[in-house]
């Protein structure tokens, strides 16, 4: 199967507005470095639910879902504007972090791969397979990035294909802290 091809499959399986819908009502509610973890999360979980399951959330290193239709491993990258400028206008290349050695990086090349890296923002998605990743990777002291040229994308969704419904009444972190705090009564 071709990138181009395993974008279109991804996209006939993945509910692409209430993907866009959720990570949008979140909004920066998740951007401080104590809730990242918590935000990465829900945006791979929602990945996976989106897709009915077909997806598999697995969460290990350097993989974050199995195609359990096709077999696939698949990482996921997740950036505000990070394949399209803040007033819409799409970049001529997008750099994201593959690989962080929170400091000390030892590793020339990734020491476990994906088959497919996923590149999202909130409306917009796309896609890369491993063997087109490898010519864009850095080796950096903190770990491995990739300088990605727009046009070796192969796009699932963009901004104009989504219908986004924003739900204001999301809070995350009243409901994590309740979570909190009923699991510390009930103990």
């Amino acid at each position: 199967m071709t990138t181009s091809q395993y974008a279109q499959y991804i996209r006939g399986v993945l509910d692409i507005n209430r993907y866009s819908s959720l990570i949008t009502s979140l909004g920066n509610s998740l951007n401080s470095r104590k809730n990242r973890f918590d935000k990465s999360d829900i945006i791979e979980q929602a990945f996976s639910v989106y897709t009915g399951g077909l997806f598999e959330w697995i969460d290990q290193l350097g993989k974050d879902h199995t195609d359990t239709v096709n077999g696939y491993s698949v990482e996921f990258k997740y950036a505000n504007n990070g394949l399209y400028t803040p007033i819409g206008n799409p970049k001529g290349s997008i750099t994201v972090k593959i690989m962080n050695s929170q400091g000390n990086n030892v590793n020339n090349s990734l020491p476990h791969p994906a088959d497919y890296y996923i590149i999202s923002q909130a409306d917009a998605m796309a896609v890369i397979s491993y063997p087109e990743l490898q010519p864009y990777l850095r080796v950096l002291s903190d770990g491995i990035e990739a300088k990605i040229p727009t046009n070796a994308l192969s796009f699932v969704f963009l901004p104009t294909n989504v219908v986004i419904n924003v739900n204001n009444s999301i809070d995350y972190l009243a409901e994590k802290r309740l979570a909190q705090r009923q699991l510390i009564e009930n103990f």
